[in-house]
């Protein structure tokens, strides 16, 4: 098990396919954080942004649901300024230049995970 030395935060984890969702839980648990609240649609990834008010959101890019995951991450930090880490298996240039633009706090990280470029993602977003 790896323990960064940090103090434990709140983490929610927007991502609609389950086995997915448990393996990023049992690395941001490995971690020492705590997941908060797991989501599987952007509509309840910025209700749960507003009732659990989390240190980091890590948003699956295409999410169940009207809203996407970039279009949640934008309206998240919008109206809270919670950083966000996007995950995802395809990177587009489109995706990138998207999140660029709306001047969030973000990062993305690719899927399958490097554990190592995982949790360096994670402590430089809960750093910031």
């Amino acid at each position: 098990m790896i323990r960064l030395n940090m103090t434990c935060k709140n983490i929610i984890i927007a991502e609609d396919e389950n086995i997915i969702a448990l393996d990023i839980k049992k690395r941001i648990e490995s971690m020492g954080h705590h997941v908060a609240l797991i989501v599987n649609s952007g509509e309840l990834a910025i209700d749960a942004a507003l009732s659990v008010k989390p240190d980091l959101i890590l948003m699956d890019i295409t999410l169940k649901g009207k809203v996407n995951g970039i279009d949640a991450g934008i309206e998240i930090w919008n109206k809270f300024q919670i950083p966000i880490i996007f995950v995802t298996a395809y990177l587009d240039d489109f995706s990138i230049g998207k999140c660029q633009l709306s001047k969030c706090n973000f990062d993305f990280i690719i899927k399958p995970f490097c554990q190592e470029d995982f949790n360096k993602k994670i402590a430089h977003a809960l750093a910031a």
